[in-house]
């Protein structure tokens, strides 16, 4: 198997588990989301991200990737989450170049609104919100339940 094969089989995997959260229960109203390494491992499409940002303020993936895993890895943070909002087909060839997409990524910390845009303001996101889903507040079913002392900032970008 060569990297682009490897890659794209890493794709379907993560469209395998997002088919799956669809399946139980998530929609337009709940999100579903996915862990920040599973999101970016092997993830070659600059868009998928942030689309409308790209060449317009957002940095390089690979960049986002690395200041998302430096705030996942702080001892005040949780975990950090990709909301998926957009998912290609496995199985159709002119889908092969997409991965699926992302306008919003969650921060669980138990840090305020303004430590977490400090972290993230290299990432030139549009809002900051303060639950899960800007619409209905609703946990996605494959969240993990927030620990005591810990909140949800919701990282967005239009």
């Amino acid at each position: 198997m060569n990297t682009r094969e490897i890659a794209l089989a890493k794709r379907n995997k993560l469209i395998e588990k997002i088919i799956a959260q669809y399946d139980s229960g998530a929609g337009d109203e709940v999100l579903p989301v996915v862990p920040l390494d599973e999101f970016f491992d092997g993830n070659w499409d600059e868009h998928c991200l942030a689309p409308n940002k790209v060449d317009y303020g957002r940095p390089p993936l690979q960049e986002c990737y690395r200041i998302l895993r430096e705030i996942r890895d702080r001892p005040d943070v949780q975990g950090v989450l990709v909301a998926i909002h957009e998912t290609p087909y496995a199985d159709e060839p002119e889908d092969f170049d997409i991965w699926p997409d992302s306008d919003t990524v969650y921060v669980l910390t138990s840090c305020k609104r303004d430590e977490v845009a400090a972290w993230v303001e290299p990432l030139k996101v549009d809002d900051i919100g303060d639950n899960w889903s800007c619409n209905t507040g609703k946990k996605p079913p494959a969240a993990p339940d927030v620990q005591p002392g810990m909140k949800v900032h919701a990282l967005w970008w239009d």
